[in-house]
């Protein structure tokens, strides 16, 4: 969305040689400073050498580590890189320099933080295609980390048609690859933000009562005597299966085993909510009806809400909407 204005800035992120799920998390965490100073640059109308100015200050201030996922500081990395990216393009339009070709430079970013890049999978291809049309935006149906979203809207789907019980099952099993289970890293979660990031808490609420919303991911919830004791239960491995259909893929096989010696299975690999698999308009109406709830939003401009944006295109004016969400 930036970086349009020369040849040297057209080198996007996604040309380093790296799987795009085995290094995600990482290069999510580097990019974020100098995608921001990219889009407040093009916000700012600032020219080729102040752009590039930009780039190169936020190179030197890109940074994040995965082992801070499921601690306060992992949202802070995000918000962080945006205030970086903002600081450097505000920088270069007062005539701080840097390196013009930070990107590719001999000692630079693509150097440094992935081990090389490839020039011609990316060159002229900036904004083709627009991901936003094309394959489209993802829609998070839960509040944790995004890896988790295939095996849980799978789990919750078996639960609900077999109608199963926690008292009928004995464990859970959830195979995936290498990836996501060190990225997923909280294995014996003991508060809110470590929980977002463990795949058994996730399935053991889902069993324990078939939804995970805002409400369930609370460190009351998470230290629960019953949510604690699935949590046990919960089998997150390596499967050798998972691990070679590749790292650009969120592959999750699940098996449920009941009491009685029945298992059932069963397999995603895109989250609900992923443009292959979109949420409905009332799905994501569910969806803030549960965080409005949460922040104990008056129940009728909850729904006031949900009607004003399902026809915002057609509304004559915004007074209705702005109404329902002020206090």
């Amino acid at each position: 969305m930036f970086l349009a204005h020369s040849r040297t800035q057209q080198r996007s992120f996604s040309a380093m040689n790296m799987p795009s799920l085995r290094h995600r998390s990482r290069a999510l965490l580097l990019v974020g400073a100098i995608a921001a100073a990219g889009a407040v640059s093009v916000l700012r109308r600032l020219d080729d050498k102040r752009a590039a100015a930009a780039v190169g200050i936020a190179a030197s201030l890109a940074g994040g580590l995965v082992a801070n996922f499921g601690s306060m500081t992992k949202p802070f990395q995000a918000g962080h890189a945006a205030e970086n990216g903002t600081v450097a393009a505000d920088l270069a339009a007062l005539g701080w320099t840097a390196a013009p070709n930070i990107l590719e430079a001999q000692f630079g970013w693509f150097n440094a933080a992935g081990g090389g890049y490839d020039n011609n999978s990316i060159m002229n291809k900036l904004g083709k295609p627009w991901t936003f049309i094309s394959p489209g935006i993802s829609i998070k149906p839960f509040p944790c980390g995004s890896l988790n979203h295939p095996a849980m809207w799978e789990f919750l789907t078996m639960v609900k048609q077999n109608d199963v019980k926690p008292a009928d099952v004995a464990t859970i099993d959830c195979g995936a690859n290498s990836k996501m289970t060190t990225t997923l890293l909280h294995h014996h979660p003991t508060n809110a933000l470590q929980a977002k990031f463990s795949m058994e808490f996730a399935l053991a609420i889902l069993l324990l009562e078939r939804k995970a919303g805002l409400a369930q991911f609370t460190e009351e919830t998470v230290n629960r005597a019953d949510v604690q004791e699935w949590i046990k239960r919960v089998n997150f491995y390596v499967d050798p299966e998972a691990e070679a259909a590749g790292f650009d893929k969120m592959t999750s096989i699940l098996r449920i085993r009941l009491k009685n010696g029945k298992v059932i299975s069963g397999r995603a690999t895109m989250a609900k909510g992923s443009p292959s698999n979109p949420m409905s308009y009332d799905e994501v109406a569910d969806k803030f009806r549960g965080c409005a709830e949460f922040a104990k939003w008056p129940k009728q401009k909850t729904a006031a809400i949900i009607e004003a944006v399902k026809s915002l295109e057609k509304a004559p004016d915004m007074s209705k909407l702005t109404a329902a969400l002020t206090v």
